[in-house]
């Protein structure tokens, strides 16, 4: 049995996230061999980054008792999914601010990015791209970027349930793959 772990990107209310959280953790909990935690940043409550040491240094220890378990809900995992809104043409700075946190927990750790909004969430998986130089995730090829009016509306509803639908199979596919 493989768990992945599907990372909320936005810990606004009422946020889009939750929608596509949902449409990500519908489409895993079909299939067989598979067990899905939903990794709630909002409830995890990370700090912003104020380690004395950097997560890559040797001898680093997690200063905050949500970082640890934070770090353990990560290592625990088989793969993870990552679920983020475009803020700015970025990622949004709740994801950003998690995967700081973590270094060796993200090493070869199969992953998947779900990003959207009124540019598809292609500038923040360009963000993801560029940090992975670092984090060293095993990132699929296959990224759903779901764009406001076309495949989801502002408010987090299908505008295009099956097109939708089809891009998030196909990047979860592909992480299952890797497992």
């Amino acid at each position: 049995m493989s768990n992945i772990v599907i990372v909320t990107g936005s810990v606004r209310p009422n946020s889009v996230n939750k929608s596509v959280v949902e449409m990500v953790k519908k489409d895993l909990e079909k299939r067989d061999n598979v067990t899905v935690t939903v990794a709630d940043l909002a409830t995890i409550g990370l700090p912003f980054f104020d380690a004395p040491t950097a997560p890559s240094a040797e001898g680093y220890e997690a200063p905050h008792d949500s970082v640890k378990q934070w770090a353990e809900l990560v290592a625990n995992a088989d793969g993870v999914v990552l679920v983020s809104p475009e803020y700015n043409h970025a990622l949004s700075a709740v994801l950003k601010n998690a995967l700081d946190w973590l270094y060796a927990e993200w090493k070869d750790k199969p992953a998947a990015f779900v990003g959207y909004g009124w540019y598809a969430g292609v500038n923040s998986h360009a963000n993801l791209l560029a940090m992975n130089a670092n984090l060293k995730l095993k990132l699929g090829e296959t990224y759903t970027g779901l764009a406001f009016m076309k495949e989801i509306n502002p408010d987090g509803s299908y505008a295009d349930e099956a097109a939708a639908n089809t891009a998030i199979k196909a990047t979860l596919d592909e992480l299952v793959a890797a497992l």
